[in-house]
């Protein structure tokens, strides 16, 4: 399988396990310029920004996702509350995905 299609089959994993999850799915892959969100979701007071990666090996998990993007992620969540103002508290969330399966889900990883 190519690399786009593990990555759209990634995501669709992730919506779906946010969905089973009580999430009500607003947006995916909604994109800028060149930036993109994986999938926009509501659940409770929150708005949700998950960012979707799969991965090949379990360790450092946490250097999947640099200060960088983040900071590219928060610039591309302006463009998008610009276009679909919401009330909501805005909140990051990181799905990793391993050989097609949830591995693990990070809350709010914006204020770890």
């Amino acid at each position: 399988m190519n690399k786009r299609k593990r990555w759209y089959q990634a995501e669709n994993i992730a919506k779906q396990y946010l969905i089973d999850n009580w999430y009500k799915i607003i947006h995916q892959n909604y994109t800028i310029r060149w930036w993109e969100l994986d999938n926009e979701a509501e659940k409770n007071k929150y708005l949700v920004f998950i960012e979707v990666k799969e991965v090949d090996q379990t360790t450092d998990l946490h250097n999947y996702i640099s200060k960088k993007k983040i900071q590219t992620l928060y610039k591309t969540i302006g463009f998008f509350n610009y276009e679909y103002p919401s009330n909501k508290q805005l909140r990051i969330d990181l799905v990793f995905i391993k050989e097609n399966h949830i591995l693990h889900h990070y809350e709010n990883i914006s204020n770890n």
